[in-house]
Formats: structure tokens, C-alpha cells, sequence
């Protein structure tokens, strides 16, 4: 355990009652901020845990959300049990919404939180005052994935000066609300931008190829499965530059030779094996691993 960590930063905690997804993101001058301040954990609920952070806020304010308290409820019981709790600053959201803050009297100025209908903004040691209320605006007039809303209100909030010391790391987690029985399926997104000169810029970036990444991921196994109907909906029509992204591209030349559409197969490995050319041999390891039909690939790989 890390124990108390100086956490001068900007966080948002927020929950999609549409997608039923909750998240947390967080920036800081402060190196790995994602360490101790993000928290989240599916069936029970997110926090950020920030100033002088206690660990103690998250890790067992995960147990008790699970148990069944609110984030209310799990926020007021563990103040009642800290021996310094006008040094934290805290942020809750449980799985079913409720939502809960606290900003204690010893925090860094400029320091304060804002609470809206599904999220929460704090921080600390900030540029001005008018940054969490600007985060959650920024959140609830945005459109998209949570995860990306979630970078928005970091990107608004490094826009009015962010952290006074300036900026160094980021992190973003996101779980569905309710657990599926699948724990493998319930971290939606887990990134961390520990030490960069421009770290949500960095986070955008990350966020968005994630999306891209899993999509492409979840595609190729659907083909291999058999229903490529549904795994050329997961593309949505986009195709992949071999030489930025090439093993998104092999996975999409997979899944559109197993729809038929073989001629752009073709086309997109050709270009793969001028730009990349060590994803050419991974996919003919793909076929030595039975992981997909030898005639297949052989009518689109180009000769080697």
C-alpha cells in the first residue's frame, strides 16, 4: 500500500445512466497520479481520493459500496473514522448513481468540488476556482463514450490552467455499473499516462485508439466465431493505415476476408506487407495455431 500520497490535482467522477457505465479521471503535476487516486470496481462503484489521499477512502469505500452502502453512506463512515479528514478530498459515486463529495478545510487553494445530476469535479491546488464547476458542464454537455466525456472535462479543466504546478500525468478508469459475471468484460477502460509533458492530450489519444483497439479485437472474434455480421458492425466501416496501426489492420483484413469481401482483404495485407511486414508472419502464425482456415489465408496473403 502506497499509504498517504500528496495528490495535488483535478479529478471527475461520473456515471452514464444510459450505458450503465461509471468512471473516474484524474490529471496532476505529480508523477503516476493514477496510483492512488482513481478507484473503481464493478457492482460497487468509483471514487477519487485526492490532497493528502488516504487510500483507505478507496479501497474500503469499494468494500462498503459493494456491501451495499451509498456513496453517501460509505463517504460519511469513513470521515467518521480518519484522524485528519479536513486534509482529504474525496469524490464517490455508487452503481445504482448516488453521488457524494467532501472538500476538507486544509486543502490547497484553490480547492472546492461541484456536484451535478450524474457527476462530480474536484480539485485542488488549482488555477482558478471556476474549474470543477467548468468540468461537470463540460461532462454534461458532452456527447459520445463516458470515457471521452470523461477526457473532455480534463481537457476544459487544463484549458483554465489546470493544476497551478502544471501537468505530468493522467489516468482513466471506467467499469460497468452492475457486475456481469464476467469480470473480464466489466473494466471497460483502465489507462495511465504516468510521466509526459502533456498527459490528457496523451489520454485522448490512448482513449481513442482503446476504442478502436477492443473494437477490432471483439470483431475478429466474432468472425472466428462465426457471426460476421455482427463483426462488421463492430468495424463500422472504418479501415485501419497498416503503417500507424497494423495489427488493427490484420484483424480487420481477417474479418472482411470472412465476410467475402476478399479483394480488400488483399488489398489491405499487401499494403500491411510493404509497411509492416512482421504482421505478415503473424498471420501466418495465426493459421499454424488453427486460429483461422488455412484456404483463407492463403487466397489473400500475398506471397512471401
Amino acid at each position: 500500500m502506497l499509504g498517504y500520497a500528496l495528490r495535488m490535482t483535478y479529478s471527475i467522477v461520473a456515471r452514464d445512466p444510459h450505458t450503465r457505465e461509471m468512471g473516474v479521471a484524474t490529471q496532476s503535476q505529480a508523477f503516476a497520479v493514477g496510483s492512488s487516486v482513481s478507484w473503481a470496481m464493478s457492482g460497487a462503484g468509483v471514487i477519487a481520493t485526492q490532497s493528502i489521499g488516504e487510500p483507505m477512502y478507496g479501497e474500503l469505500g469499494l468494500d462498503l459500496m459493494r456491501s451495499g452502502l451509498t456513496a453517501p453512506e460509505a463517504l460519511d463512515a469513513l470521515r467518521s473514522i480518519d484522524p485528519s479528514p479536513e486534509r482529504r478530498q474525496v469524490a464517490m459515486i455508487d452503481c445504482c448513481g448516488a453521488l457524494a463529495a467532501y472538500t476538507g478545510d486544509s486543502c490547497v487553494a484553490e480547492a472546492g468540488h461541484h456536484v451535478s445530476a450524474h457527476s462530480v469535479a474536484l480539485g485542488n491546488m488549482l488555477a482558478d476556482s471556476a474549474i470543477w464547476t467548468r468540468m461537470v458542464d463540460a461532462f454534461e454537455n458532452s456527447t459520445g463514450s463516458l470515457a471521452l466525456r470523461l477526457v473532455e472535462a480534463l481537457k476544459v479543466a487544463q484549458s483554465l490552467g489546470g493544476d497551478v504546478r502544471g501537468q505530468r500525468s493522467a489516468a482513466l478508469l471506467v467499469v460497468r455499473a452492475e457486475r456481469s459475471g464476467r469480470p473480464w468484460r466489466d473494466n471497460v477502460v483502465d489507462l495511465r499516462v504516468d510521466d509526459h509533458p502533456e498527459p490528457v492530450a496523451e489520454l485522448e489519444r490512448m482513449t481513442r485508439y482503446s476504442v478502436r483497439y477492443h473494437a477490432a479485437y471483439r470483431a475478429f472474434e466474432l468472425a472466428l466465431d462465426g457471426q460476421v455480421a455482427a463483426a462488421l458492425d463492430m468495424l463500422d466501416g472504418s479501415v485501419p493505415a497498416p503503417h500507424e496501426e497494423p495489427e488493427l489492420a490484420l484483424l480487420h483484413a481477417t474479418v472482411l476476408a470472412k465476410a467475402g469481401r476478399v479483394d480488400q482483404a488483399r488489398r489491405l495485407l499487401r499494403q500491411l506487407a510493404t509497411d509492416a511486414p512482421a504482421f505478415i508472419d503473424t498471420a501466418q502464425r495465426f493459421v499454424a495455431a488453427k486460429l483461422v482456415d488455412p484456404r483463407l489465408f492463403k487466397e489473400i496473403l500475398p506471397e512471401t
